[in-house]
């Protein structure tokens, strides 16, 4: 009972991790497999935000002095 708890708490992770559910042939993966991949799938989503929010902010430079502040607001940065 405990492994199967496991398998749908990792099953869980991931599903949280993609944004939807996991596809079909990742059925195959045991639970420490599935909470390995949960873990490598969130910290590669913060990375790439991360990533993105350096390079908008790294735009900004482009963007005249006066209209900064308000591309920051648009751009919710």
């Amino acid at each position: 009972m405990a492994r199967a708890d496991s398998r749908e708490a990792s099953l869980e992770a991931l599903r949280s991790a993609l944004d939807r559910t996991p596809p079909a042939g990742l059925d195959a993966l045991e639970a420490a497999e599935l909470a390995k991949l949960a873990a490598l799938m969130a910290a590669a989503k913060l990375r790439q935000k991360a990533q993105v929010d350096a390079a908008l902010t790294e735009s900004l430079s482009h963007v005249p002095l006066l209209l900064r502040g308000a591309v920051r607001k648009i751009l919710d940065l």
